[in-house]
C-alpha cells in the first residue's frame, strides 16, 4: 500500500464501542447487479466492482461489509462534522491481519462517473472475519 495512513471519520456506533472500525453489514464484500446502479454489460454476478460500486453509491451507499477510508486528513475531516472523531489508521497492519484494500477510484476508473466522490480518492477496508476490524490497526484517534 502506497500511503502509510488512511483516515476515516467515525460513526457514533464506532465510537461508542471504543473507537474501532464496524461495518454496517456483515454480507460477503461481494454483491449482484442492482437495477439503476450496476449497468455495466455484460453484467457481472457476484462481482467485486458492483460492491464497490453499491458501497459508495451516491456517497450514501448500501451496507456493506467494507468500510470507507481516505488517504487525506481534510476529507477524513469534511466527513467528521457531526461525531468530530477521525481514526488514523495504520496500513502495515492490513496484510498480518488479513484486511483487504479496494482502491476505489482505480476499479472504477473505466467509468469515472461511477466514482461517487472522485476527491475523496477512497479506499475500502473488508476484513473478513464477524464484527469490528482488530482495533490495533488504529494508530491514533484525531478528535477535530
Amino acid at each position: 500500500m502506497e500511503h502509510p495512513f488512511l483516515f476515516r471519520a467515525l460513526r457514533q456506533v464506532e465510537i461508542e464501542e471504543k473507537y474501532k472500525l464496524i461495518p454496517k453489514s456483515l454480507e460477503e464484500f461481494m454483491a449482484d447487479p442492482m437495477f439503476g446502479i450496476d449497468m455495466t454489460f455484460p453484467l457481472e454476478f457476484g462481482s467485486l466492482r458492483n460492491a464497490v460500486r453499491q458501497h459508495q453509491w451516491k456517497q450514501n451507499g448500501f451496507p456493506t461489509r467494507g468500510v470507507s477510508t481516505t488517504p487525506k486528513l481534510e476529507r477524513a475531516m469534511f466527513y467528521a462534522t457531526e461525531n468530530k472523531v477521525i481514526a488514523k489508521i495504520d496500513t502495515s497492519k492490513f496484510i498480518p491481519l488479513g484486511i483487504k484494500v479496494y482502491d476505489v477510484n482505480e476499479l472504477l476508473k473505466e467509468r469515472p462517473n461511477e466514482i461517487a466522490c472522485f476527491e475523496d480518492n477512497e479506499f475500502i477496508l473488508v476484513y473478513n472475519k464477524a464484527g469490528a476490524f482488530p482495533r490495533e490497526i488504529i494508530n491514533e484517534i484525531i478528535h477535530t
